[in-house]
């Protein structure tokens, strides 16, 4: 807008004044004006006429609220929701020192290739990334926190209250029950995590794991998690429940789950306990009377009742085993049925 317009007409109008004027112009006054120094009359109002100030007024604040919505400067994007991203080289992690930051988006996919990446979790963790690792982001925390694991190794370490950070890998997705864990997923889609404080649940189509500190629990693509196991376990119990989760044969499975039995300890019914939803028949007859001999159940819990698949006689077996209630667990275990579980991203290029 030319400012002589104002002044003596001239110069191109400002359309909004322009409007302004036509509203105005029915109440332009047809007195003539005072001479210059004269007092004039002095201006009486009628009722009718506060009524025309007013509506004066009015059509003035609304056109001040147009022109300051047509002047004020747009608002800043929103900046799209995601998690600080570290790049990082060194050695080691204690001698890893930061090269550059940027952040991982929603739907993007980061390859650590040769290099090492630190993310945060939102402000509910922090996942270091090995080299050769290849990650996505399915939500920065809208609904969940939750990461894709395709390829290599991360390391975990959530202080949230359980069940917020998951992870997704091609045979099982892990949740988080606040802890610290390590998860390694081979090029062929089958995995191991390992748990170092607190608990993992390691789910896939209602197939479930509870993974204590100090045990690890294998997966492979099509068949989900398999037998949690404490680390310190016996050889032959750990080669025996690699076949009885993953073999195909099922004369081996059979013998493998009698070797398994032979070599389990107290402390290894843990993965007894799991063995009784994942075998039937016989093979579970077999299982209850072996964990019977290292941990006694409760009164309630009958050889019948377990080989009819019971699952509130298995819960009452579990508060014996000195590992925590099972209330706690069960709790959390009704939440990992995400029906995102096992999404996958759409494909786009690595960084």
């Amino acid at each position: 807008m030319s400012g002589d317009y104002l002044w003596d007409g001239s110069g191109e109008p400002d359309p909004e004044i322009q409007r302004l004027e036509a509203a105005l112009r029915p109440l332009r006054s047809t007195r003539p004006s005072p001479r210059p120094g004269s007092r004039g009359p002095r201006p009486s109002f009628s009722p009718g006429g506060w009524g025309t100030v007013a509506a004066a007024a009015a059509v003035l604040l609304a056109l001040a609220a147009t022109l300051t919505r047509t002047r004020m400067p747009a608002a800043a994007p929103v900046a799209p929701a995601g998690w600080e991203l570290a790049w990082l080289e060194g050695a080691s992690w204690r001698q890893a020192r930061v090269v550059r930051e940027t952040r991982l988006g929603v739907g993007e996919w980061i390859d650590t290739r040769e290099g090492r990446a630190r993310l945060s979790v939102g402000e509910i963790g922090e996942v270091r990334l090995e080299s050769s690792t290849r990650v996505g982001l399915l939500d920065a925390g809208e609904r969940s926190h939750h990461l894709s694991l395709a390829r290599g190794v991360m390391h975990a370490v959530i202080w949230a209250p359980p069940g917020q950070f998951l992870v997704d890998t091609p045979s099982a997705v892990a949740v988080d029950l606040g802890c610290s864990y390590t998860l390694e997923v081979a090029d062929d889609g089958s995995g191991i995590l390992r748990v170092e404080t607190g608990w993992v649940g390691f789910e896939s189509r209602g197939l479930h794991s509870l993974v204590p500190a100090g045990a690890a629990c294998g997966t492979r693509r099509g068949v989900g998690p398999g037998t949690p196991y404490f680390e310190t376990a016996p050889e032959a119990l750990r080669r025996a429940l690699v076949e009885i989760d993953f073999g195909s044969d099922g004369r081996e499975r059979r013998a493998a789950l009698e070797r398994a039995l032979a070599a389990a300890r107290e402390r290894d019914a843990l993965s007894l306990w799991h063995l009784l939803s994942r075998v039937d028949g016989e093979d579970r007859g077999r299982v209850f009377d072996r964990l019977e001999a290292l941990v006694p159940p409760p009164v309630e819990v009958t050889r019948e009742g377990i080989l009819r698949g019971d699952p509130t006689l298995n819960d009452l077996w579990w508060d014996e085993l000195g590992l925590g209630s099972a209330d706690f667990w069960r709790d959390w275990t009704a939440r990992w049925q995400d029906p995102r579980a096992g999404a996958s991203l759409p494909a786009r290029p690595a960084r």
